[in-house]
């Protein structure tokens, strides 16, 4: 894939993975150097497969031959790329209690992901105990977060990866009504979504 911009980003518009990278591209005042690409995966066409052998997004290719795969990843590779303030601390405890909420957040997206896999089979091949463990998982994360909210410190990457888990909870299971009883979860919320990256990287409707 040939781009007018060094680092070329391939992605699909639902994919709440990709969105993180899109999130920090506008954070990190990258527009300029990343350009979004919207690939089909899952198919012969999958265009990704042209870069990586593993055909799935998000992956990041640019100069001198890079290709990276996995938000985690290709966020930090980003977050270098841009000036400060950095959004991932340097090692020590601050870097720790980040990576901490991000792999909360990747668990819940994860989480999320496979419920929303299992409810698009036929209902008569669906598994009602994984679903209902899913769900319990999701809950139980939601109410960590009321319990362990504000968050003390620097913003960092972490609430890229939160505020992105939360607004797909929305997206695909507004029925769960996440906000309910969870005042500080909500208000935090309301605010990280606020940001014009959030809003320069919103979702486009389901079908």
């Amino acid at each position: 894939m040939t781009t007018a911009k060094p680092y070329c980003h391939y992605m699909t518009p639902t994919s709440p993975f990709a969105r993180k990278v899109r999130m920090v591209v506008h954070e990190c005042g990258l527009t300029d150097q990343v350009e979004d690409f919207n690939t089909r995966v899952r198919t012969p066409e999958n265009e990704v497969l042209d870069v990586s052998a593993l055909g799935k997004v998000p992956t990041l290719t640019g100069p001198d031959g890079l290709m990276l795969v996995d938000s985690t990843v290709i966020c930090e590779y980003l977050d270098r790329l841009g000036g400060a303030p950095r959004l991932h601390h340097d090692i020590g405890p601050a870097r720790w209690a980040a990576s901490r909420l991000w792999s909360l957040s990747e668990s819940l997206l994860e989480s999320l992901a496979w419920r929303a896999r299992e409810l698009r089979r036929p209902v008569n091949e669906r598994s009602p105990s994984f679903l209902s463990y899913e769900t319990g998982r999701q809950a139980r994360v939601y109410d960590w977060l009321e319990a362990n909210l504000p968050f003390t410190g620097p913003r960092d990457v972490s609430a890229i990866g939160l505020v992105i888990a939360m607004d797909y909870a929305d997206y695909r299971f507004p029925e769960d009504k996440w906000r309910t009883g969870r005042p500080n979860l909500t208000a935090w919320f309301e605010a990280e979504a606020a940001r014009p990256a959030f809003q320069a990287t919103l979702l486009p409707p389901l079908p």
